[in-house]
């Protein structure tokens, strides 16, 4: 194999269909990077690429790998599966941990995925291919999991300059810069690929200019939200806008636009009500699973069939 050319496997059992013919639309249209999709037929999942586990979502459902060529390869399991907060899924590795291409990463109960009718897709995404890849071939059908279903292509090496990536810290002035400043920024939050800000006038915000920069994928305007598609590394880029941010964590409930967006009142007051369940809810997502920890617990120490300890 040339040395510019990297092997993607199969993650799991199943089929391999182009990524254009997936179901979400974030990645079906290569705003995540360019891939492949894999419906799978049993619960295991490999990783498709060597190299060092950098991410692994709260909820398990995705997966980060960076190459020792600086691919950063996503292994997202099931559309829309953030929601079922991880029920479906475990984790088999760790956070920092090497693993070879064809490692066990994780399983997923595919049948609990169906019952809540959700597609079960394995995405495979190189999220940073704009700066990394040349070019992806596919080969779409049936395969066996480890089997060869696609190669990536490296673009040569070569010195950055005016490319040169940003630092997180760099990136999250650059980023605060380009939504309006710190003063057009009402709240922020994020998911597995995203920082999702509530801006007081989303008109302040240079959409062109964050796009072109190196570190952002895209952006867009959803929900109320301004979000700012970062991929992999998203949870650092949130810590350091944080940081230069500090009292942003002690606003109240975010408030989201309220200009004319050309949508009907019905429609934009339910995005707006959308936009603010979620922002209400994700502080609070911690101390909701410790406390169905803590019944769990005392549901078992009060059971007669373990001596009723309580």
């Amino acid at each position: 194999m040339n040395k510019n050319e990297i092997a993607l496997l199969a993650p799991a059992n199943g089929q391999v269909i182009a990524l254009s013919k997936t179901s979400d639309p974030i990645f079906s249209k290569g705003t995540m990077g360019d891939g492949f999709g894999l419906t799978p037929t049993d619960n295991t999942v490999l990783a498709p690429v060597s190299g060092t586990i950098s991410m692994i979502a709260e909820t398990k459902h995705a997966i980060g790998i960076t190459t020792k060529d600086g691919l950063e390869v996503l292994v997202h399991m099931g559309v829309d599966t953030v929601g079922l907060k991880g029920e479906p899924f475990d984790v088999v590795i760790k956070n920092g941990q090497e693993v070879k291409a064809g490692d066990q990463i994780a399983t997923m109960n595919i049948e609990m995925i169906k019952a809540k009718d959700l597609d079960t897709t394995i995405m495979t995404l190189i999220t940073n291919s704009s700066m990394k890849l040349d070019g992806l071939d596919v080969t779409e059908g049936k395969a066996e999991a480890g089997d060869t279903v696609a190669r990536a292509y490296l673009k040569e090496s070569k010195e950055d300059s005016s490319d040169k990536k940003l630092s997180y810290d760099e990136l999250a002035t650059f980023i605060i810069k380009n939504v309006g400043g710190k003063d057009n920024i009402n709240n922020l939050i994020h998911c597995i690929t995203r920082l999702r800000f509530y801006l007081k006038d989303e008109s302040k915000a240079n959409d062109d200019i964050l796009k072109n920069q190196r570190g952002i994928l895209d952006v867009m305007h959803a929900g109320g939200q301004y979000q700012v598609v970062i991929g992999n590394e998203v949870t650092n880029v949130y810590d350091a806008v944080m940081k230069q941010l500090p009292g942003l964590s002690d606003n109240p409930s975010p408030q989201t636009n309220n200009q004319d967006d050309g949508k009907n009142p019905v429609s934009r007051a339910f995005s707006n009500l959308i936009g603010f369940i979620t922002g209400s809810m994700s502080p609070v997502i911690g101390v909701i699973a410790a406390s169905g920890i803590i019944k769990v617990l005392l549901a078992l120490l009060t059971l007669p069939q373990l001596g009723a300890l309580l």
